[in-house]
């Protein structure tokens, strides 16, 4: 999904594209405003993360050139260093749709931004059912089988093993857990999604089937499938 970053700090505009690396967002940055527009002018992206901050031309002007050009169905977020209730204000009267102050923790940015393109989007349909190597979750019976046995999982359980299991390999952060397991809970504390992990491991016995369910960089959690089942 292509999005343009307007940044001209390169290390806030590194720091946004390494966190949104191997998302559905693909970001496409400049530094500049003149060269933003012309893009912008030839096709139009999916989302717009705007800097407020800008050395040639404002981001509250340049926001208002992107609703002169593409009206309201193209989504703003602008980014700014500064917490200030005014420009808060400021930024949704021009028609900005979000509003966020940096530096945000990549985890947190990428799950922000992911639960942001779900709500403006229309939900995907989901499938029936997922196999995952030995492994196949029933969605409409919320039932889970190893090696076509049953294998009994909490409803918070089977419905962790089944974001994991939609996309093998792909890195899920703490915060899309949470938003999509507990429905974006800020009661969820990391022990309690660690608990209901740990219990996933031991019920479906990844380790005897040469699945690996790792936390990685302490910010998430991947399943790995073996060579043989991938």
């Amino acid at each position: 999904m292509q999005t343009f970053l307007l940044e001209d700090d390169p290390e806030h505009a590194a720091h946004v594209v390494a966190s949104l690396a191997g998302s559905r967002l693909q970001v496409r940055h400049f530094e500049r405003s003149l060269a933003f527009c012309d893009a912008l002018a030839a096709a139009p992206p999916r989302l717009v993360l705007l800097d407020w901050m800008l050395p040639d031309v404002a981001g509250i002007e340049v926001l208002r050139h992107v609703r002169e050009r593409c009206g309201r169905s193209l989504p703003v977020i602008m980014l700014t260093s500064v917490d200030d209730e005014r420009m808060v204000v400021r930024a949704l009267d021009a028609g900005a749709d979000d509003f966020l102050v940096k530096p945000v923790p990549r985890a947190v940015l990428r799950a922000r931004l992911e639960a942001f393109m779900r709500r403006i989007e229309p939900p995907p349909a989901v499938p029936a059912s997922v196999e995952c190597g030995p492994y196949r979750l029933d969605f409409q019976a919320q039932a889970a089988t190893l090696a076509g046995q049953a294998v009994t999982l909490t409803p918070r359980e089977f419905d962790l093993a089944w974001v994991l299991m939609l996309e093998p390999g792909r890195f899920v952060s703490r915060a899309e857990l949470a938003a999509r397991v507990w429905g974006g809970s800020s009661e969820v504390s990391n022990h309690t999604l660690a608990q209901h992990v740990h219990a996933l491991r031991k019920k479906l016995d990844f380790a005897a089937h040469g699945v690996r369910l790792a936390a990685v960089y302490g910010a998430g959690y991947r399943l790995d499938l073996s060579r043989d089942d991938a």
